[in-house]
């Protein structure tokens, strides 16, 4: 799973690497739709060279990810999620499931958390690549993994949002320089 480092796009190839580095290993990868649709060609080769992976698309229908982080920094959404990017006719809906099963994967889209552990399980059963999808909500955070990702916010602005986000960015960044 990518995060923090902007690195969208390396999961699968990354994962494909650890399994070919140890064949042994379970290797899962949860990754999101707008890192998926960057590089996902490495689910053919996995399936060429016989190399099974457990692949999670989290379906949040954009950069949802992206979406919150530029509204932490006191901005407004602005061409992260389909439905308020910028694009010249209706974007598609993208079926994850049939892509994949067209690259060479066994693929299913499931409906909830239930669902998704019991594909999970069966998953670590199949002879090749698997790939769940399932939606997600693109607006909930969670401060569970106690994370600061240092991203710079303007000093000044005439937006009220963008200087409390610098405000909040000065005492974030301040206690890591302390050390707390």
């Amino acid at each position: 799973m990518e995060y923090g480092f902007s690195c969208m796009g390396y999961e699968l190839a990354g994962a494909l690497g650890v399994k070919m580095a140890d064949p042994s290993r379970e290797v899962i990868v949860m990754v999101g739709d707008g890192s998926y649709l960057m590089l996902n060609s490495e689910i053919a080769t996995s399936v060429m060279l016989g190399f099974r992976l457990t692949i999670v698309v989290l379906d949040n229908h954009g950069y949802g990810c992206i979406n919150r982080l530029q509204q932490a920094c006191g901005g407004a959404p602005f061409n992260n999620l389909w439905k308020n990017s910028m694009h010249m006719h209706e974007f598609p809906d993208i079926d994850f499931a049939a892509h994949a099963r067209s690259l060479g994967a066994d693929a299913v889209k499931v409906s909830g958390l239930a669902a998704l552990e019991e594909a999970v399980r069966q998953a670590r059963d199949a002879a090749r690549t698997t790939v769940i999808v399932i939606d997600t909500d693109p607006m909930p955070t969670t401060q569970d993994g106690g994370a600061w990702w240092d991203v710079a916010v303007p000093e000044i602005s005439a937006r009220p949002g963008v200087n409390q986000a610098r405000a909040e960015y000065e005492c974030k960044r301040n206690s890591q320089r302390i050390g707390n």
